[in-house]
């Protein structure tokens, strides 16, 4: 085995995703994957009436692979800095490519 490789996956409410796309694309990260997906949540933590009677948000996930740890950082922090954290979770972990 070479090097770890480390797995960035990137949830987000979808209303960020062209944002996120941009400045990853900008900062030279033009290798990744955009999955949709929902969050689901009681709904005194939805906003609207649409997501409090279907019980969920409409989410999306990027997933990065990158083998240097420290761009993993970059790129973690300038996300939060840019969005905060209410919108955008991010997990880190290193993983095995066959």
């Amino acid at each position: 085995m070479g090097e770890p490789t480390f797995s960035i996956d990137i949830y987000f409410k979808h209303t960020l995703k062209d944002s996120i796309v941009d400045m990853l694309l900008e900062d030279g990260y033009d290798d990744f994957f955009y999955i949709h997906c929902a969050k689901y949540a009681s709904s005194s933590l939805l906003e609207s009436a649409s997501e409090q009677v279907s019980g969920r948000q409409e989410y999306g996930l990027f997933k990065l692979f990158l083998s240097d740890e420290q761009k993993v950082q970059f790129i973690t922090n300038k996300l939060l800095q840019a969005f905060g954290r209410e919108h955008i979770r991010i997990y880190a972990h290193s993983v095995n490519l066959f």
